[in-house]
């Protein structure tokens, strides 16, 4: 399962969406137009070695990265995502453990909620000009649980 497929909003989760009479370009729509843009985002990153050449239809070229073990702008998001790919499956995110995926959208800002079999994700995501510009992380496993590689 690729990132993006298959969410499972919470019940009672309020997410945004254009309703009947808004205009297009209207907030809630550009809300929505951005948690596409970081499932896109996501799914490219996550997906396989061929894919990240596309990131910069994503990410910008000044990408600021908060977590420190991923480099800055597009070529450390590359070589990071370069060498995640290369690892198997078992030393990666795996998207088959999600249970439960929230993404909730304010502004220029995009939090992703993930609920997994292996802990609890936390991703937030800043965009400017269509493409995502930083990114802050967290990652708690579930007690005895392993820290996957890249969240540490």
């Amino acid at each position: 399962m690729a990132f993006g497929t298959g969410l499972r909003p919470a019940g009672g989760l309020v997410m945004a969406g254009v309703g009947p009479g808004e205009a297009a370009g209207s907030e809630p729509e550009r809300l929505e137009r951005n948690k596409r843009l970081v499932e896109d985002f996501l799914a490219v990153a996550h997906g396989d070695l061929a894919g990240l050449g596309r990131l910069g239809e994503f990410a910008a070229a000044d990408y600021v990265q908060h977590n420190p073990n991923i480099g800055q702008g597009l070529d450390g998001l590359r070589t990071f995502f370069t060498h995640i790919l290369s690892l198997p499956p078992s030393e990666r995110l795996d998207p088959s453990k999600e249970i439960e995926v929230h993404l909730i959208a304010e502004g220029d800002f995009v939090v992703r909620h993930e609920i997994r079999e292996d802990g609890l994700l936390i991703n937030v995501f800043r965009l400017e000009d269509g493409l995502v510009k930083e990114h802050w992380d967290a990652f708690r496993p579930p007690p005895g649980g392993t820290i996957i590689h890249g969240l540490e």
